[in-house]
């Protein structure tokens, strides 16, 4: 008969969960929220559209600091007032503040529109500030010149923007004779 106490005490004990290390497992994981694969997100204001991302695939982390994972690319579209196309933006990998509104692509970055096109690996978009900018090294290409520089600041727009440390500019007319 005690044998079968003894048992049962034993079996009863051996089930218990300790709870630190049961959150500990978990914790110590950044599990996304969710997961969505071929996405496309438009973003409007009054009725209007202003951006559209598409996305192979997008992660939502969100406690504390809550974000964004694009590993897979994706493509950020921005529009004007009338609906236009007036500038474009891709990488093979971004994450998004959700907090700040701050994206950060990094990997074979590239944003154009109709007159130049921009070249680097990292490139931040600040939604509140209305900037996109980087200290990296950046290519500019236009119709007549390619341009070298370290730092770049811009409206999203990719119209009026400002180059620092300016290493080199290449006249493409020069280049074809």
């Amino acid at each position: 008969m005690r044998l079968i106490y003894f048992l049962i005490f034993l079996f009863l004990y051996s089930c218990q969960n300790d709870p630190l290390m049961v959150n500990n497992l978990f914790v110590a994981e950044d599990f996304p929220l969710e997961v969505i694969k071929k996405s496309k997100l438009i973003h409007t204001e009054e009725g209007k559209i202003k951006l559209e991302v598409n996305a192979e695939k997008i992660e939502r982390h969100a406690g504390e600091n809550p974000k964004l994972i694009f590993s897979q690319g994706f493509n950020v579209i921005f529009y004007n007032n009338s609906g236009k196309i007036i500038s474009d933006l891709t990488a093979n990998s971004a994450i998004v503040d959700e907090k700040d509104n701050v994206m950060t692509a990094t990997d074979s970055v590239v944003l154009k529109n109709k007159e130049r096109k921009l070249e680097t690996e990292l490139l931040i978009w600040d939604e509140k500030k209305d900037k996109i900018y980087t200290d990296s090294d950046v290519i500019i290409t236009t119709q007549n010149e390619i341009i070298y520089a370290q730092g770049f600041i811009s409206d999203p727009n990719f119209s009026d923007y400002t180059l620092k440390k300016i290493s080199g500019k290449m006249y493409l007319n020069s280049l074809n004779n």
